[in-house]
């Protein structure tokens, strides 16, 4: 399995998800655009954090969370940031995000046009600073009351999603983008089929010879799980694959027959195991 994976796959350049701050409630408008989103634009992968962090912190033994570290993490992933100001947290993030250019840089920030009568900190502050640096052009005035969530998409649009890929070359783990290694954890639960954090770490450790961030790959496991890459099974901690989901690694020409391979062998060891493990496979396959 660690040779097919470091030798077998292409992943694309970048991610498709779409980072959307805003507020929690129905109505607001970032529930909204995800809503229109599914809709209307199903290759873009909305994603909300907090799903994220409450996997993290809900994963056991982990060190201090650092949201402002994590936030720069998922915005590594992603293609897009859109922010919609319209919430206590959400008001903060316009100022967090406007000062850092990582963050800044993938900024499209949606404006409530209702208020921008009059000048305001945001309108005089992190929307200048934004517009600036956002790869986007960032700011947008749209009536929250009938927003035009297409001129958001056009926006986005403005760099093309990612079709373009290349080979996976897994040498450090330090040498690997987060995307890289986002696609590679995503890869070892499918090749799995079911998992723990602990296997997934144990697998890396194989990879890279011990030397990788526990930290990082839990957070980036998290991610999957807010995105719905990863399901989480069972009452002992098991993760499955979504199948429903694009695969984020493809596997190369000539190699397909390894991985078949490799999967018979997988399922010849899983039918030795113990019944109530089989009972959580069979469930996998049930809602695959």
């Amino acid at each position: 399995m660690v040779q097919l994976i470091k030798t077998a796959y292409t992943v694309l350049r970048s991610g498709n998800i779409i980072f959307v701050c805003g507020g929690n409630n129905p109505e607001h408008m970032r529930q909204r655009f995800s809503t229109y989103c599914a809709d209307n634009h199903p290759d873009l992968e909305i994603f909300f954090p907090e799903f994220a962090m409450h996997s993290y912190f809900s994963s056991g033994d982990v060190p201090p969370f650092d949201i402002a570290d994590f936030e720069l993490l998922v915005a590594q992933l992603s293609h897009a940031i859109v922010l919609f100001p319209e919430a206590p947290g959400s008001y903060a993030e316009t100022g967090y995000f406007s000062a850092l250019p990582e963050l800044a840089k993938k900024t499209i920030l949606a404006m409530d046009a209702s208020y921008q009568g009059k000048d305001s900190f945001i309108s005089l502050g992190p929307a200048v600073k934004l517009n600036k640096t956002s790869r986007f052009n960032a700011a947008i005035q749209t009536s929250y009351d009938s927003p035009e969530f297409i001129d958001i998409i056009d926006r986005i649009n403005r760099i093309p999603l990612p079709q373009h890929r290349k080979d996976l070359t897994i040498d450090k783990f330090k040498d690997l983008t987060s995307y890289e290694l986002y696609c590679l954890i995503y890869k070892c639960f499918w090749l799995l089929r079911i998992a723990t954090i602990e296997d997934i770490v144990y697998i890396l450790s194989s990879i890279f010879r011990s030397h990788l961030s526990k930290t990082k790959v839990k957070k980036l496991i998290s991610v999957l799980v807010g995105a719905q890459y990863i399901i989480e099974t069972g009452p002992y901690g098991h993760f499955y694959a979504n199948v429903k989901k694009s695969d984020l690694l493809k596997i190369k020409t000539g190699r397909a027959r390894e991985k078949s391979e490799l999967m018979i062998d997988m399922a010849n060891i899983y039918s030795e195991c113990d019944p109530e493990f089989l009972h959580i496979l069979e469930g996998i396959q049930n809602a695959a």
